[in-house]
């Protein structure tokens, strides 16, 4: 444990004197192992989109970001179920939920569209032909923006 943190061995110190927080974090690394497994088993496009939820005995939730996500992996269920087995995880039980926003700092980065020169330069000359107002203000903060 030399490798991490006063911070980290603190806590690391402090979940090992509590029974309960030693069974949330045994829970909470048996999740991460499923997850990790999860990244394997399922399409990359689904797995960018989904994840390992609750566990339980005997059943595991797998929580999606949309609707269409969900009814795919509703659909790929029994081939999932198949592949869990073969990793040696069997549960009777698989609930797919959607949970929009889950996880809510994941990062997506943000796409900001592009504009070509050639519409840039279009509507600079519109923007020179408008009178003073609030559609010539926002014109100028979009060239502003994009030619900066």
């Amino acid at each position: 444990m030399t490798n991490f943190s006063a911070h980290a061995r603190r806590a690391q110190g402090f979940i090992e004197t509590d029974s309960r927080l030693r069974i949330l974090q045994t829970h909470v690394h048996e999740i991460m192992r499923l997850q990790r497994i999860w990244q394997g088993i399922v399409p990359a496009e689904l797995a960018a989109v989904s994840r390992i939820g609750q566990i339980d005995a005997d059943a595991i939730s797998i929580y999606a970001d949309n609707g269409a996500a969900a009814a795919k992996l509703r659909q790929l269920l029994p081939r999932i179920a198949e592949s869990l087995k073969e990793q040696g995880i069997s549960r009777r039980t698989m609930l797919v939920k959607v949970r929009a926003q889950a996880i809510p700092d994941r990062y997506r980065p943000v796409r900001t569209p592009q504009i070509s020169q050639a519409a840039l330069t279009e509507l600079d000359i519109l923007r020179l032909q408008l009178e003073d107002g609030t559609l010539k203000a926002a014109l100028s903060r979009l060239l502003g923006r994009h030619r900066a």
